[in-house]
């Protein structure tokens, strides 16, 4: 039963953090129309997305040292407090303001939560619960507007705010009632201060840009290259840092395994085809085949139903069956396969063909997602799970800001050579279908070691058996990070 309760705390505080991602949008025009600031529009979502990305490695980091129970509980009571101030905001600065702290929290509650996992359970039985996890922001995608313009058109835009403050108490009170974390102490926090304050400042004026260039700013505009500029230049610094910290927030070595590092560069690609046909998908449903905007902002409900299905199935066979490459190669590929279909849509398409196509690509990218977050969680110890897993958080969100910049850059390019709106989508999918065919390319080079220390859980568990063969990688890897495997 504690187990049960704490599961679905986790899941909670992780529903409120990935709800604010989707929940927001339907509420804008009201908040412009309240707080002004019409003329950056976008910032309420950016704010949020940007220091939600920046946050999640150095999290990450901080739950191996300081524990995930800690960082968990500061980061959700954080969450809340920046959700009232939202909703009390006076105009829209103060607004934007909230939503960086609350984007800041946020990551925090990702990564602790990915993070938390692994230790609740073995290696066989994580595969079978991660879906749950995963699928969450698939339900976010598919709640959140719908939840987000009930409230705005019944209780106020304020209201999508002030619905966080219920559900985060009910979560922190399951978390902290029924969540027993074993010992992890390791001394006195070693924290890598310099990297983790260079990563966050090197990653935020590169995720500005990308999000903000096509749009707020023009890509060859100086203050856009200034941006770029300052980014390379402290990641470069970040990076040699990391190269001599004695506990860096983000090994560098981890990278190289081609267990952590290939998932993380499949999730990219993952993140990116998804985030790329929700964008695109409603505006093809309303604009070309003219729909209502109802219908293109219901239009996504397969796709993502699809992939919190697909989640929860993937887990189940990655359980029994641990195939991690093979699954995450089918599902991309599945994901090309349904990209294509999509390029393929024109004036003449029909709402279910449309949907047909969208369950395509959710079945595929919701099994990926499954089998990189099970596949880098179970190649390392739990002294280096929190790193592992906010690296893929990481790469998830970092992934969708590209496509984002990427594929707008090619819609717009696309519409100055010839304003046809469903030719230049035809290209934007099929670039999307090209981008998951080589996600499934560099899948091939999966390789999953398991670690020989098993994940101790709140309930007795049947122990986990590492064979010869994963104890030898496992060396490997230990030998590539040039750090222990002990708990």
């Amino acid at each position: 039963m504690r187990l049960t309760l704490t599961v679905v705390g986790l899941l909670l505080t992780l529903l409120l953090a990935a709800l604010d991602q989707t929940i927001v949008a339907t509420a804008l025009p009201r908040i412009t129309q309240d707080l002004g600031g019409f003329d950056h529009y976008t910032w309420v979502t950016t704010a949020y997305l940007v220091t939600s990305t920046v946050l999640v490695p150095i999290a990450g980091k901080l739950s191996d040292q300081l524990g995930r129970k800690l960082l968990l509980t500061v980061s959700a009571v954080t969450f809340l407090v920046s959700s009232v101030l939202c909703g009390q905001a006076q105009d829209f600065g103060q607004l934007v303001a909230a939503r960086a702290l609350q984007g800041l929290s946020g990551g925090a509650i990702t990564a602790s939560v990915f993070a938390t996992v692994p230790t609740l359970f073995s290696p066989q039985a994580r595969a079978k619960i991660i879906g749950l996890f995963t699928g969450t922001y698939g339900l976010a995608s598919i709640i959140g507007p719908l939840i987000g313009g009930f409230i705005t058109d019944t209780a106020g835009w304020r209201g999508i705010f002030y619905l966080n403050v219920p559900i985060g108490l009910i979560a922190l009170a399951l978390v902290s009632l029924a969540y027993k974390p074993q010992s992890t102490a390791q001394g006195r926090p070693n924290v890598d201060f310099l990297g983790g304050a260079t990563l966050m400042l090197g990653s935020a004026p590169l995720l500005l840009a990308l999000s903000l260039g096509g749009h707020e700013l023009a890509w060859t505009s100086p203050p856009l290259l200034g941006l770029v500029l300052v980014g390379v230049v402290l990641l470069g610094i970040f990076v040699r840092t990391e190269l001599r910290a004695a506990q860096p927030v983000l090994p560098l070595a981890l990278l190289r395994s081609r267990s952590v590092g290939v998932a993380s560069l499949g999730m990219i690609f993952m993140s990116g085809t998804l985030f790329a046909t929700s964008l695109f998908t409603p505006l093809f449903v309303q604009s070309v085949i003219g729909s209502s905007a109802t219908g293109s902002g219901s239009v996504l409900a397969p796709m993502m139903l699809a992939f919190v299905l697909a989640s929860i199935l993937a887990g189940q066979v990655l359980a029994r069956l641990p195939r991690y490459r093979l699954v995450g190669l089918g599902g991309l590929i599945l994901a090309a396969v349904g990209q294509l279909l999509m390029s393929g849509m024109g004036k003449d398409t029909e709402y279910a063909v449309v949907a047909r196509n969208l369950v395509v690509i959710g079945f595929g990218l919701g099994g990926a997602l499954a089998s990189f977050v099970v596949a880098s969680q179970n190649a390392v110890p739990l002294t280096l799970m929190g790193v592992a897993t906010s690296l893929g958080t990481f790469a998830r969100a970092s992934g969708a800001t590209l496509s984002s910049a990427a594929f707008g850059s090619l819609l717009a390019a696309r519409l100055v050579v010839a304003p046809d709106l469903s030719g230049a989508l035809h290209d934007t999918f099929l670039a999307s279908a090209i981008a998951a065919g080589i996600g499934a390319v560099i899948v091939l080079l999966l390789r999953v070691d398991a670690p020989p220390v098993p994940a101790a859980g709140l309930v007795p568990l049947p122990a986990y058996e590492s064979k010869p063969a994963e104890d030898r990688r496992a060396r490997r890897l230990d030998e590539l990070l040039g750090s222990p495997t002990g708990d």
